[in-house]
């Protein structure tokens, strides 16, 4: 028998999504404090927001995580209040309003790096937040059923383990002043394994498929998701056994994207570079596998960028 709590989730995003115009973005720049390896980018990740009925399909087909050698958490991993379960409906309710703020006027941002014409999403920064905080809550608990939630370490102090929120909001009224927005969220996650970092986010594209495959190379991977999109995956391991896997999922002008490592990256000050050989593991494994990363960025939920 369903759960009431999942099917009053999915009457209200069936609801909202038949009365407003096509979802404009899903995911986001990935895991908080960017440890991005290709071309050294920071990013964090966020989800994709799907329909709630699609979960279920995503917890059977990827299972759960391989159960490692058991580890205690690392005591100085984690820090401050924890949570044992993730509530989604609060940001599934508001996800089904209509926005409060208006939407930005369909605008395309010319990169200056490439020349790419960077499509700015319609739907309001913190009505996408909330779409995608209702989404990560529903969809990331049956990958990691025996976790406790904490902060990332660089997520604000009223946001609580996978609320995605805005990172940097388009202003429409000078738009050649801005750079394209960007919703993030993250976790740090613990269990009998010891600690890890997962994070997601959503952006407009600022590059084509081709580019991204074309500037794949050391420790990346090109390949295809589950309805055709491409990603790419970079997967690395440093000398100290500190270990990231990120896909980015390029879905029409979305990139969706998401990362789990098996260290907690330490705060730092913006722009400063972490190095990876620095970072020391906290649990043998990423806390979810690539497989697990690409079906969360390519979950099917509501229109993305044609």
């Amino acid at each position: 028998m369903p759960d009431p709590t999942d099917t009053q989730i999915h009457d209200a995003l069936v609801a909202y999504t038949s009365t407003e115009p096509p979802l404009s973005f899903t995911f986001d720049e990935v895991l908080a404090g960017g440890r991005r390896v290709r071309r050294h980018r920071r990013l964090v990740v966020a989800g994709a927001a799907a329909a709630v009925t699609a979960v279920a399909a995503i917890g059977v087909s990827l299972g759960l995580p391989h159960r490692g050698p058991e580890r205690a958490p690392a005591p100085d991993a984690v820090a401050g209040p924890s949570w044992s379960t993730l509530d989604p409906a609060p940001y599934c309710r508001t996800a089904s309003a209509r926005p409060t703020s208006p939407l930005v006027k369909p605008t395309t941002v010319t990169s200056e790096k490439n020349g790419y014409p960077i499509r700015i999403p319609a739907e309001p920064a913190d009505h996408a937040a909330a779409r995608i905080s209702c989404y990560l809550a529903t969809a990331v608990p049956p990958l990691l059923p025996d976790v406790t939630y904490h902060r990332s370490p660089t997520t604000p102090d009223d946001i609580a383990p996978l609320q995605a929120y805005p990172a940097r909001v388009f202003d429409p009224s000078h738009p050649a002043d801005t750079t394209p927005p960007f919703i993030t969220a993250g976790a740090t996650v613990a269990d009998d394994r010891g600690v890890g970092e997962i994070g997601f986010g959503a952006t407009p594209a600022y590059e084509s498929t081709a580019e991204a495959t074309a500037n794949c190379a050391g420790g990346c991977a090109v390949r295809q998701g589950p309805h055709g999109e491409t990603v790419i995956v970079l997967d690395t391991t440093a000398a100290s056994g500190y270990h990231q896997v990120e896909v980015h999922a390029y879905r029409g002008n979305t990139m969706i994207t998401a990362s789990a490592s098996n260290a907690v990256p330490p705060v730092t000050a913006p722009g400063e570079a972490i190095n990876a050989d620095d970072l020391q593991p906290t649990r043998k494994d990423p806390p979810l596998t690539a497989d697990q990363l690409i079906a969360l960025a390519c979950a099917p939920g509501p229109a993305v960028f044609s």
